[in-house]
Formats: C-alpha cells, sequence, structure tokens
C-alpha cells in the first residue's frame, strides 16, 4: 500500500497552534524528551498526520492534494520559526508504467508552505 504522512516537529507552543487547525487529527505524538525507537531522548515535541493510503499513486496524490489544499484555505503553514515539517511518501506498490507525478504547482505548494519532501519506494 502506497502511503503519505506529514511529520511535525518542533516548539510545543507552536506545534500546538499550527495542530490546532488542521483538517485531519495527528495519529501518533510526542513530548521533547520521550524516548525514540532508537532509545534516544526525543530533542523536540512532534506529530504525525496520515494524509492518505492508496496503492494506484493517482488516487494517493489526489488525496495528498485535497488535503493541503484544506489546510491552505484554513490559512494554515508550516513555515514558521521553531517547526519542520517533512512530508513522507513511500511508494511500496506501482503497477508497470505507474508514477508518482508531482506537478509544479504540487512542489510550489510544498514550498510555500514550508514542507520538505521525502520520497522512499
Amino acid at each position: 500500500m502506497n502511503t503519505a504522512s506529514l511529520k511535525v516537529y518542533g516548539d510545543e507552543t507552536a506545534l500546538a497552534d499550527v495542530r490546532d487547525g488542521l483538517p485531519s487529527e495527528p495519529e501518533g505524538a510526542w513530548k521533547k524528551g520521550d524516548p525514540r525507537p532508537d532509545g534516544r531522548a526525543r530533542i523536540d515535541a512532534g506529530f504525525y498526520v496520515s494524509l492518505g493510503q492508496d496503492e494506484n499513486p493517482d488516487a494517493l496524490l489526489r488525496h495528498l492534494r485535497a488535503w493541503l489544499h484544506e489546510c491552505e484555505s484554513r490559512g494554515i503553514t508550516f513555515d514558521v520559526p521553531r517547526i519542520a515539517a517533512e512530508l513522507r511518501i513511500s511508494i511500496v506498490q506501482a503497477a508497470p508504467g505507474e508514477s508518482l507525478d508531482l506537478s509544479i504547482a504540487d512542489l510550489t505548494l510544498l514550498l510555500s508552505m514550508g514542507i520538505t519532501l521525502s520520497i522512499a519506494a
């Protein structure tokens, strides 16, 4: 299953402001000092939001675009001091000839919202 999620981390107060306006609830969260999976302590607070999952990469992009445009219409941005946001796209299954095609408009939206991009296969 192909998935997209957003990891947001940084200052706890700034995160709370962003988190309150999101179109969907985070699936997981942590606080500064909580243990990471590797056993080390987290140096900041943060959360994960699932943005969609689908076997078809085009359908996954539609879910992702809808979520990002909803954030944009609500005035949510991650381009604020003391916050970092990373869009994580994982392509696990794609039929021959299928691809994940991000448009210039998609990339511009990510840039304007202060979101970095990570794509893994």
